[in-house]
């Protein structure tokens, strides 16, 4: 069974998106896809699973950035991390929250 991944760092929030920085745990031998659960539900209920990437036993652990796209402006998100192989799934990660910013008036033009 693959180690769980490490989300190392949530940068470069935006209204609508934003940017997690992760790396991937052991593979245990096997080939690992490493997916992120994202929620705006505060009661930990309702998860979105998405595919990140599918990481090869060759490949070195490194830091990886993916984007998660699709948000709602000034909505608070909790996220975590598990990776799945053929001999099984991952730990989730710790969960980790971030706030999307609103929309600066700034980028609209009024005449």
């Amino acid at each position: 069974m693959p180690d769980s991944p490490v989300l190392a760092e949530i940068k470069s929030i935006g209204p609508h998106s934003a940017t997690i920085s992760w790396s991937e745990g052991f593979h245990g031998g096997f080939d690992q896809t490493v997916y992120y659960e994202i929620s705006s539900d505060n009661t930990y209920t309702t998860w979105t699973p998405i595919e990140i990437d599918t990481i090869g036993i060759s490949e070195t652990i490194s830091i990886r950035n993916t984007a998660v796209n699709n948000l709602v402006e000034e909505t608070i998100y909790y996220i975590r991390l598990y990776s799945t192989n053929i001999v099984g799934r991952s730990e989730m990660t710790d969960i980790s929250t971030f706030t999307t910013t609103g929309i600066a008036l700034s980028q609209f033009c009024f005449i």
